[in-house]
């Protein structure tokens, strides 16, 4: 079996990789208790513990205060693998844009792990999946690189929705960003809520508009606004809850991740991981 690590800012990241690569190319969740994950994820005799277990068994919970966001960043939160059972998605939130140092901490125990022992998943890749933001897309790129080559060698050839097999383990980079090179996932799940729920969805953007304050967050970027507006037109169904929420199997219907052509590009950008030929 192989596996990508699939690095996401927030769960909501997670929620958008986890239907897309649902509807888009019929991957299904992966739902078996951590122990009994594809080592060394899992357990087995080189890993008694496994990764995921070992990694929240490291954290140390007396120093977060009650209120912290727990289990803290970076986090497996999800895996989800083919229909063909031979390639799996590890789902990690990274907490905030790049993360580098938390990230790398991780990916160095991985990629030591992994040359360690005889395990179910025999190769891995890393996937990182950005918002372009305000900075935009050319800069996100350019710092991802220089963050994060020093590490994984040279990545220059990296761009959006791209591979590079120049390192020692492929490395993939997705931005998502709208068609001026800048913003957020949300610019793509705006088109998708509205054509779900059309008329709460311009009841909730008239509302948003009408009553948002200069010094609201939801008037402080594009980003803030459009997850103000697709959050209350999902309250209908899930009340107080989040946008992860909103997005998830209960949420937004299946329907619309299989027509959106972000959520299409995205599975396509996954599965297309240049594993070494002949193996």
């Amino acid at each position: 079996m192989r596996a990508v690590l699939v690095f996401c800012e927030g769960i909501t990241d997670v929620v958008f990789v986890e239907r897309s690569l649902g509807a888009c190319a019929n991957c299904q969740r992966m739902e078996r208790p951590i122990r009994e994950l594809p080592s060394p994820f899992g357990a087995n005799d080189s890993v008694p513990k496994g990764l995921i277990a070992t990694h929240l068994g490291r954290l140390a919970v007396e120093d977060l205060a009650l209120r912290a966001d727990y289990p803290p960043a970076p986090q497996f939160e999800s895996i989800v693998e083919t229909a063909t059972k031979d390639v799996m998605f590890v789902l990690v939130r990274v907490g905030t844009k790049y993360n580098e140092k938390a990230v790398l901490k991780l990916a160095r125990r991985v990629d030591a792990l992994m040359q360690a022992g005889n395990f179910d998943v025999t190769e891995h890749a890393v996937a990182f999946l950005f918002d372009a933001d305000d900075e935009g897309l050319s800069e996100t790129v350019s710092v991802f690189c220089d963050r994060f080559g020093p590490y994984y060698g040279d990545i220059s050839g990296v761009a959006h929705a791209q591979w590079t097999a120049a390192t020692s383990i492929p490395v993939g980079l997705y931005v998502f960003h709208d068609d001026k090179d800048k913003g957020t996932l949300e610019h793509h799940v705006e088109p998708m809520v509205e054509a779900a729920w059309p008329d709460r969805y311009s009841a909730a953007q008239a509302f948003i508009d009408q009553h948002r304050g200069s010094c609201d967050a939801a008037s402080k970027n594009e980003g803030k606004r459009l997850k103000a507006t697709i959050t209350t037109a999902g309250q209908f169904y899930h009340p107080g809850r989040p946008l992860a929420t909103i997005l998830a199997r209960k949420g937004l219907p299946h329907d619309q991740y299989q027509q959106s052509a972000a959520a299409n590009a995205l599975a396509s950008f996954l599965l297309s991981t240049p594993w070494p030929k002949g193996e």
